[in-house]
Formats: structure tokens, sequence, C-alpha cells
């Protein structure tokens, strides 16, 4: 009886995983689409925002790559202005069950670590299905202190190669990417990770 409830839970967790790729593929598609039928001005404005020097990857090791977003109530948030602290960088969305579990953890655990140089910074895939409204509601529904910033456009998305949420980056205080993760976070791991920066 207990082997078929793992199995059950199993199947229904793989099943979730399987849908949110898919998804993200499809979002993934639509900025593609919306991108090339951007004018060649509009097109190079973008590549120029997002290039990366030699420095910059999204390799452990490599320097996490800069943008600039708007949170859903209006303060800008630029990931190199964060330089100093040590920064999980998480991607999400308000449909996306496993980022619904993982949420009230980040809460908790950025209580307890932010007057200690941590911030944290989740950024949500306003693209889609996803509105800002119901990323808005969301927020509030679990009172999230962290900035929330929205991408609208799907950019940061695509230059951080989002594929599945949650997906997380743990930046150290020098803005250099020292780990990765795809899925929901346990409070142990994201603290353990987040004590490894410096």
């Amino acid at each position: 009886m207990i082997k078929k409830i793992v199995a059950g839970i199993a199947a229904i967790f793989i099943t979730l995983v399987v849908v949110d790729q898919l998804f993200i593929q499809d979002l993934l598609t639509s900025i593609e689409q919306k991108n090339s039928n951007k004018s060649t001005e509009n097109s190079q404005d973008f590549a120029d925002a997002v290039a990366m020097s030699e420095d910059e990857g999204l390799q452990v090791g490599k320097k996490a790559p800069d943008f600039t977003l708007k949170t859903y109530n209006g303060k800008t948030v630029k990931l190199s202005d964060l330089k100093g602290k040590r920064v999980l960088l998480n991607f999400w969305a308000s449909w996306c069950g496993p980022c619904e579990e993982e949420m009230p953890v980040m809460q908790k655990v950025y209580e307890e670590l932010k007057e200690d140089q941590v911030e944290f910074v989740a950024v949500n895939m306003t693209i889609g299905k996803e509105t800002i409204e119901s990323a808005t509601q969301f927020v509030k529904q679990f009172g999230l202190t962290f900035p929330v910033p929205l991408d609208i456009e799907g950019e940061v998305m695509k230059l951080y190669e989002v594929y599945g949420l949650p997906t997380s980056y743990f930046i150290d205080s020098d803005g250099v990417i020292r780990a990765k993760y795809f899925g929901p976070m346990e409070e142990k791991f994201m603290k353990e990770e987040l004590t490894k920066l410096k």
C-alpha cells in the first residue's frame, strides 16, 4: 500500500516537472517569435543589453549576467547593485506548484539572514498565462518581503536559460555564480549554500 502511495506521488511529481518544462519551452518559443518580429534596431538593442563579457556566463565560477527589472510596485532591481551581498536569485511563477511549496521556505530563510549581507531576488516569469495581477496576489498571499521583479518580456528568463521552475542561482558578494539548482529547495539546503558564499 505504501509503495503504491509513494509511486503515485512520484508519478504526480514527474508529471508536474514535465508539464512545467513543456510550458517553459512554449514560452521560450513565443519569446523567440516575438524577438524575431521586432525591428533590427530593437533586436540589436536587446543583444547589446544582454551581451556578456568573457568573464560572464551561467557556469559556476562565472560572473552572473547583469539585468534590470521593475518590481510589481514599481521599484527598480539591478543585479549589479547588489554587489557586496550574497544573493539568491530565484525564477518562479504563481502557477508553478513547486514554487508555491518553496516560497514560504524562502521567506523564512530570508527573514533569518537578511541582516547578514544576504539578499533574495525572486524574478517572476510574467509571461504566458502569468499576469502582473496573479504575481502580485501571490506576493501578498505569502507575505514576501524580498524584491520580486517582473520579467514581462521574458528577456531575463532567456538570458539565464530557465527551462523549468523554480530555478535558482547562488551568487557570491563579488557577483560570481557559485551554485545553481533546479526544483524546490529545502530550508537546510538553502542555508548551507548561502553559508558557503563569501
